[in-house]
């Protein structure tokens, strides 16, 4: 099965970029490199310039890559610079407080988790990367929700019914509205047995370079470990932990990928 699924001519077209990754070269270094006649290099080349991914400068000048490629690689870049970023600061949440942190994404119009550092308790809250993280209800959600244009919010949101996990989800769109406002007011979010019974998990805004919301940093403990001193102290680190996040990409210039998001 995988050999008749196997593509040549995409095994080609990729012995062909790479060789240009190292730098322009001619059709006859190109055809004797990637061990292809003159004939297939220079219809591969032809597409792939009229596709705007090989530049030339004259009919007999070398190839080389253009612009159009260099940024398919740095937006995939982009797409992990966050969370490596990021990995840090859940590692000194994790080991200051002694519980899992957790970094959710904006991407494509959803929060994904993208990566989390878990406790090393045996009672802890234990989410899977990928996951998508409700807006209405999670810390991570609603740490992106409440700093969303309303209108690109009320978009992610949808027109139906908000879905309730738990008796204390919050299903009323005014409800969530205040619940936003107030997210926005103190600089961080909360999830009190809204998606989970008997967990908690605080969280707080990263923004990228431009000052747009693009992730969300949280920290969750079961209720059982939650004493007042110990939710004030995960609500403290969560919001420093995400502000020095935000600072260090403003500082390397990071853009988020996905923006703006759509449903």
């Amino acid at each position: 099965m995988p050999a008749r699924n196997h593509v040549e001519l995409v095994t080609r077209t990729f012995r062909v970029l790479e060789v240009l990754a190292e730098g322009p070269a001619e059709l006859r270094e190109i055809a004797a490199r990637t061990g292809l006649g003159k004939s297939t290099a220079f219809r591969i080349l032809y597409t792939l310039k009229e596709l705007g991914y090989v530049e030339q400068a004259g009919p007999t000048a070398p190839y080389g890559l253009s612009w159009k490629i260099t940024a398919l690689a740095r937006r995939a870049g982009a797409d992990r610079l966050l969370a490596a970023a990021a990995r840090a600061h859940l590692v000194r949440l994790c080991q200051e407080l002694e519980e899992s942190a957790w970094l959710a994404e904006l991407r494509r119009g959803a929060v994904i988790i993208t990566d989390g550092v878990h406790a090393a308790h045996k009672l802890r809250l234990s989410l899977d990367l990928g996951d998508a993280c409700p807006l209405h209800a999670s810390a991570l959600g609603k740490a992106v929700a409440a700093w969303l244009p309303e209108a690109v919010r009320r978009q992610l949101l949808g027109n139906g019914p908000l879905v309730r996990f738990t008796r204390r989800t919050i299903t009323s769109r005014a409800r969530l509205a205040e619940e936003l406002a107030r997210v926005r007011r103190l600089g961080y979010s909360i999830n009190d047995e809204e998606t989970v019974e008997g967990a908690f998990l605080t969280g707080a805004p990263v923004f990228d370079a431009e000052g747009r919301v693009c992730a969300a940093i949280s920290v969750s403990a079961p209720k059982t470990r939650l004493f007042p001193a110990k939710r004030r102290a995960m609500t403290a680190a969560v919001r420093r932990a995400a502000a020095e996040l935000s600072r260090e990409l403003a500082e390397m210039g990071f853009v988020a990928p996905h923006w703006p998001p759509t449903a």
